[in-house]
């Protein structure tokens, strides 16, 4: 027998302590922690009648040390209850609206009352889902609703432009009239809004439809006499008088009654030569006839070639009306230039646009235009040059030349 045969039977001495040898189960149930923040809760959003701000306050500092620290639908949770608490500390509701959309939606959506400043805080700085939800809050501010524009977000935008209980501050309408060049789901709304002026109309006219094109046209309809008799001693005085101040003579000029086409040196021109001009510039816009176009027209030579170059031809009706072209030899210029019962389709059209614009408002849109020196059209270009890498209408020199 070998030694390992004869070694003794080794026998158990005690039975196995399950109690120290298994890794003991965890408690089944919400842990401690979630446990304190539901307990921290229930203070919180205790009455006035309960707690004092103090108290909130402490109770708050304790919360914002726990509350990153537990699971999202614990957040959740407490972000209900905080939002029907009007007393509740500003800190902690902070932290819940800057927390994820989840969480926040809580608070933007429920709470009645906001401080202002944080929801700014909250549009600049957080998720383009909180800011389409602060778009949506009732009560929504002039300057909270700047502060959602921060991105240029089109979802949000189309958020803002359904709120017409909030007013939007110029600089937002400027900023959302270059964001519809890019972005057609914004024309529609854009153009019902009440803060939308002229300037901003004749501008967006460039890349609407036609229907569009006729409310603007029908929308901004002015009548520039009470300017104009309101300036009439002046124009003796700067274009006879030698007082040659050129930021009045512009605006005289802006302002003036009736246009008079000119040639190259200034002379007048007649009505035959102005047809002649632009019956050619239908058919065949030479850059030579740009050129002529613009002298007659008395504009830039740059808004001359985009109203040859329109295929609405809507601009085109602008720019004879303001001349004083007969609405004959205007329907004349059209169905000359194409042939086929579509273009005297259009031809009629336009025709109906001809006839919608009284002589002085025609020039006025054309003044609008042609316009560089506005300072809020020079701001409505710069945005939409800043805009010109998903800009599909224009190019980068077109859009700087518009200002």
């Amino acid at each position: 027998m070998t030694e390992f045969d004869t070694a003794p039977e080794v026998e158990p001495t005690s039975p196995i302590d399950v109690e120290t040898m298994l890794t003991p189960l965890s408690a089944s149930g919400p842990t401690v922690r979630a446990l304190m923040v539901r307990k921290l809760t229930d203070i919180v959003v205790l009455p006035t009648s309960r707690i004092s701000s103090n108290e909130r306050a402490l109770v708050a500092d304790i919360l914002l040390q726990v509350l990153d620290k537990v699971e999202e639908s614990l957040r959740i949770e407490v972000a209900q209850r905080v939002a029907r608490v009007a007393e509740c500390s500003p800190v902690l509701v902070r932290m819940l609206i800057l927390d994820e959309p989840a969480v926040a939606e809580n608070v933007i959506k429920e709470a009645d009352t906001l401080p202002e400043a944080l929801l700014i805080e909250a549009a600049r700085d957080v998720s383009e889902a909180h800011r389409v939800m602060i778009a949506q809050r009732l009560n929504l501010t002039t300057a909270v609703a700047d502060a959602c524009l921060t991105y240029d977000e089109i979802n949000v935008c189309k958020a803002l432009l359904k709120r017409d209980d909030c007013v939007l501050s110029p600089n937002a309408v400027n900023k959302l009239v270059a964001m519809s060049a890019v972005h057609k789901d914004l024309q529609g709304p854009l153009l019902k809004r009440r803060e939308l002026e002229p300037a901003h109309g004749f501008i967006m006219f460039w890349w609407i439809d036609a229907e569009r094109r006729r409310r603007v046209l029908t929308r901004f309809t002015l009548d520039r006499t009470i300017i104009q008799d309101a300036l009439a001693d002046l124009y003796p005085r700067v274009f006879r008088g030698g007082d040659n101040d050129q930021i009045v003579k512009d605006i005289l000029i802006l302002a003036e009654r009736r246009h008079r086409p000119r040639g190259m040196n200034g002379e007048p021109v007649s009505m035959d030569v102005v047809k002649r001009t632009l019956a050619s510039a239908c058919k065949y816009p030479a850059e030579e006839i740009i050129d002529a176009v613009a002298m007659i027209g008395g504009v830039t030579r740059v808004l001359a070639g985009r109203i040859l170059r329109d295929a609405g031809g809507e601009p085109f009706a602008v720019l004879c009306k303001s001349l004083g072209v007969p609405r004959g030899d205007f329907f004349d210029f059209l169905t000359d230039a194409a042939d086929g019962e579509a273009a005297v389709a259009h031809a009629e059209l336009m025709l109906g646009v001809f006839d919608s614009m009284p002589r002085d408002f025609a020039r006025a849109v054309l003044r609008y235009w042609d316009w560089e020196t506005n300072p809020r059209i020079a701001h409505i270009t710069r945005l939409m040059a800043a805009l010109a890498d998903d800009l599909s209408i224009f190019d980068l020199g077109e859009v700087k030349s518009f200002s």
